[in-house]
């Protein structure tokens, strides 16, 4: 069946087919987010039972299939995934994609208004470390061109930064690139990445720091989806949480990420040395936003938090 662009079109019999089980009738309603649109389903089952589905849509010539793949393709095989149970998802170039996911709204929430915990820090750790196990240096590294269009976009905020905060950024994102060019030419420890695990793509029990789920991978035109492993858990924590904090457990929770990895041949030396990389990465985040043409001015508020936390300097 095609993509699904409107939740009107679903039938029970449609829905009865994906999820393996007989849907008597269900009802709808809509959420909105920046990126998609959300249909909740409230199913009522042949058998008596009821049971939450999420219908979500991305609709547009923008839009690549790296999500469905995710939920469908890229992590089949490994066991416990941390991922919300996928029922159907179809992607069409040009259209765009839906998924048919599990709605746990009743019973988990996201990170975004949670203070982080060690044991939440703890558990991104070693679900993140058993995901990227299962795709460690399968592939060839990023093409010059696809880090020239990458870097580009990072220098295009420098100097929207630099006026907003007073301060120099340009020589040390030079130093910086050079850097990471230099060890992302190098397969060791490259895996397939989430690349925006920021809050609110991390699901967790309401009340409680672990299991996690991870959602939402859905990479721009820019975006790395294939790097540096150790990458995606200095994102998840380096721009979010507290810097202080974050200094108190970050070692902790990197031995954590390790041992889950567990291979012998990485040594805890170069993961230092590549967690080092990645934490200088994270400013990538403050000077993207100032990329935009209102990012400077208009998302302030967000991205001067961000650059505190990652540096542990406050930005007047």
């Amino acid at each position: 069946m095609p993509v699904i662009q409107n939740p009107d079109h679903l039938t029970t019999k449609w829905l009865s087919e994906r999820v393996g089980e007989a849907v008597e009738k269900f009802e709808l309603s809509r959420e909105k987010s920046n990126w998609a649109q959300h249909a909740c389903i409230s199913a009522t089952m042949e058998n008596g039972s009821l049971r939450s589905f999420r219908l979500k849509l991305c609709l547009g010539e923008n839009y690549y299939r790296s999500e469905v793949d995710y939920y469908m393709e890229d992590y089949v095989g490994l066991k416990d995934a941390p991922l919300v149970k996928c029922f159907d998802a179809c992607f069409e170039e040009g259209v765009g994609y839906h998924l048919l996911l599990e709605d746990l709204a009743s019973t988990h929430s996201d990170r975004k208004i949670v203070e982080p915990t060690l044991g939440h820090g703890l558990a991104i750790a070693e679900a993140l470390g058993r995901m990227h196990a299962y795709y460690w240096e399968r592939f060839e590294v990023p093409a010059v061109s696809k880090l020239d269009s990458y870097f580009n976009k990072v220098q295009s905020g420098i100097a929207g930064i630099e006026e907003e905060t007073g301060r120099q950024f340009a020589r040390r994102m030079a130093i910086h690139e050079h850097e990471m060019r230099v060890r992302w030419s190098n397969p060791v420890a490259m895996t397939l990445l989430h690349g925006d695990l920021n809050p609110t793509n991390v699901l967790t029990p309401i009340g409680h720091d672990s299991p996690v789920y991870f959602l939402d991978r859905q990479p721009l035109g820019d975006s790395l989806t294939y790097g540096l492993a150790v990458s995606d858990l200095a994102y998840a924590l380096a721009p979010w949480w507290a810097f202080e904090f974050r200094k108190q457990h970050e070692m902790e929770i990197l031995r954590q990420w390790y041992e889950a990895v567990g291979k012998p041949s990485y040594t805890w030396e170069q993961t230092l040395l590549d967690w080092q990389l990645s934490v200088e990465q994270c400013l990538h985040v403050p000077i993207l936003w100032c990329s935009e043409p209102d990012g400077p001015k208009g998302m302030r508020w967000l991205w001067a938090w961000q650059l505190g936390n990652i540096t542990g300097e406050l930005v007047g």
